[in-house]
């Protein structure tokens, strides 16, 4: 697997939009950066034993850094840790935590070890953890040769002074980190606030779409249709009159024929075009209404679905039946005659209906195809509100439309 591979995975994306990630990533890398230059040039014995004018020496720090650097990528991955890699873990801060009060000073340890540890801890338990390893680092700090006694005002002063830099500079970092952990929280709040209150907002345009859908089918219903019924009865009744009165003028009962055929097929499209607009009742599974929408289809379809019907909202259902029926539109106007074949399939994360049809290549007009019309382009807005995608595919033989919604975790 490449390393975009493993990027665009949903684990690792969502992984990587986590607010602690970045703080600790950024900040771990300056602590350990820091303690690293710092140790080249800090505690000689004498000048001519500088760490940095020892290219080993120099080597040998920088392969650490960048192994306790890489210990930290490792820690916080994506995933659930085991027992055995949370006591190498332990162990692992223990070691760097010493080595760095050791090569550095007591700040060094504060400046990397509770930033990593507030990745999985609380601010209580992280700044309990900041307290126990600002002791811990002065004791092992005041450990190393030559040991103080503390027999003289001076040293009292040094251990003073010592406490004050190591509590400001690790109190200042951490301070930082943890301004910057809750800014970031703040804005994921936000940001998701705003992916809720704009699908919200979605499904409000698109409630209020298919009440007007709903109110424009009733009127089309209950004023043209009842005014073409009575058109027709009305030309009925004309032509029994003219029957009854003896009239044989063929002009006259041609035209009323014309207008009793005229009327009729103006009332059946009529019906079509209110049962495009009324809204389906979508109370019940979305596979029994996909099978009903492809049994009453005019063109053979051969749906395929698999697994089990996750629970799903009914402006999820809603979309994949509008997906469904505007696809097989589609494909009856682009290449009429043609088999079409529709599968819905998933996991627990999403939902996908996939239809194709084979192209036919007497017919011109597929750069439309690929480009999308209104239909598809209506379709797209409608999955994208949702969070979901909408993706058209064609090669030299087949034609694709690929509809893929998420599946909501409170659906």
């Amino acid at each position: 697997m490449t390393v975009r591979a493993y990027l665009n995975r949903p684990e690792v994306q969502a992984f990587l939009q986590r607010p602690r990630v970045t703080p600790i990533v950024l900040f771990a890398g300056l602590g350990i950066l820091v303690t690293f230059l710092r140790s080249l040039v800090l505690n000689p014995a004498e000048t001519a034993t500088l760490p940095l004018l020892d290219a080993g020496s120099v080597l040998l720090r920088l392969v650490v850094a960048v192994l306790w650097f890489a210990a930290v990528l490792w820690a916080i991955r994506p995933g659930e840790r085991v027992r055995a890699e949370q006591a190498l873990l332990i162990l692992g801060t223990l070691a760097f935590s010493i080595l760095a009060v050791w090569v550095d000073r007591p700040a060094a340890a504060l400046m990397v070890t509770p930033l990593v540890a507030r990745y999985w801890l609380t601010l209580r338990q992280t700044l309990g953890l900041f307290t126990a390893l600002f002791v811990g680092s002065l004791l092992i700090y005041t450990l190393i040769p030559p040991l103080p006694t503390l027999a003289s005002p001076q040293e009292w002063f040094g251990l003073l002074g010592l406490v004050v830099v190591t509590l400001t500079q690790g109190g200042f970092t951490y301070a930082a980190f943890e301004f910057m952990l809750q800014n970031e929280e703040k804005q994921v709040s936000l940001r998701r606030a705003y992916r809720e209150l704009h699908a919200y907002r979605a499904l409000e345009l698109q409630h209020a779409a298919l009440e007007e859908r709903a109110h424009l089918s009733r009127e089309l219903h209950d004023t043209l249709g009842h005014q073409l019924t009575a058109l027709r009865l009305e030309a009925q009744r004309v032509r029994k009159l003219q029957q009854k009165a003896g009239g044989t003028e063929p002009q006259i009962t041609a035209s009323l024929d014309n207008v009793m055929a005229r009327s009729g097929e103006a009332l059946e499209q009529l019906q079509e075009v209110v049962s495009t607009l009324k809204v389906p009742q979508l109370d019940g599974t979305l596979h029994q209404a996909l099978r009903d929408l492809v049994q009453t289809w005019p063109v053979q379809v051969n749906l395929s679905l698999a697994g089990e019907e996750p629970e799903l909202p009914s402006s999820h259902k809603l979309a994949l039946y509008r997906g469904l029926q505007e696809a097989l539109t589609n494909a009856q106007k682009h290449a009429p005659g043609q088999p079409i074949a529709a599968r819905l399939s998933g996991d627990d994360r999403q939902l996908s209906l996939s239809v194709r049809n084979p192209l036919n290549l007497a017919r011109h007009g597929w750069s439309e195809h690929r480009r999308g019309g209104a239909g598809l382009a209506g379709l797209r807005s409608r999955f994208e509100a949702l969070g979901g995608s909408v993706q058209v595919t064609q090669d030299k033989e087949v034609f694709e439309v690929c509809l893929t919604l998420p599946i909501p975790t409170q659906a």
